[in-house]
C-alpha cells in the first residue's frame, strides 16, 4: 500500500495579525498612545511618520517605562520612548519564522510590513497562542488516527 503524502499545514503571518494595524503619528503623546491601547485593547501601536511609514513601535512596556520614569502628564511624545525596531516580518512569512524571530529578540510584538515598509498589521505571542490549542488538538486527533490504523 502505497504511503500518503505528509499534509503541511502552513499557517501565515497574514492568517493571525491583526490587520489593519492601529497606528499612531511621532509627534502624539505617550498619554494619547496609552488610551488608544486601552480602547483598542491591544499591547503594541505603529509609530507611523507623515508619509504613513513604520518609525518605529511602542508596547505596553514602553507605556510602564515611562509611568517609573516620571514622563506621564508631560507631553512626551511616542518618538521618545519607542523602539526604532529592525525586526520586521512579511505577511507571507510562515507562523514559525514571525514567532522564531520573537523569541530570539524577546519581543512579544513583531510588527508586518511591505517591501515598502508600510505597515500591514501585527503579529503578537496571543495570536500565536490563540491557534496553538486548536492546533494541538488537531495535532493529537491525526496522530490517533495514526495509531488507530497501524
Amino acid at each position: 500500500m502505497p504511503k500518503k503524502k505528509a499534509k503541511r499545514l502552513s499557517i501565515k503571518a497574514k492568517d493571525l495579525m491583526t490587520s489593519p494595524p492601529i497606528t499612531i503619528p511621532l509627534d502624539a503623546t505617550v498619554e494619547e498612545a496609552a488610551g488608544l491601547m486601552w480602547e483598542k485593547n491591544v499591547g503594541s501601536l505603529i509609530v507611523v511618520d507623515k508619509t504613513g511609514k513604520m518609525a518605529g513601535i511602542i508596547t505596553e512596556k514602553d507605556v510602564v517605562f515611562s509611568v517609573t520614569k516620571s514622563l506621564i502628564g508631560r507631553g512626551v511624545p511616542v518618538s521618545s520612548v519607542m523602539s526604532r525596531t529592525a525586526v520586521l516580518g512579511g505577511p507571507n512569512e510562515a507562523l514559525a519564522t514571525g514567532i522564531e524571530k520573537m523569541r530570539n529578540v524577546g519581543v512579544r510584538h513583531l510588527p508586518i510590513v511591505d517591501k515598502e515598509g508600510n505597515p500591514l498589521g501585527v503579529l503578537s505571542m496571543r495570536d500565536a497562542l490563540d491557534v496553538s490549542g486548536p492546533l494541538m488538538k488537531f495535532i493529537s486527533r491525526s496522530s490517533g488516527k495514526k495509531r488507530a490504523r497501524r
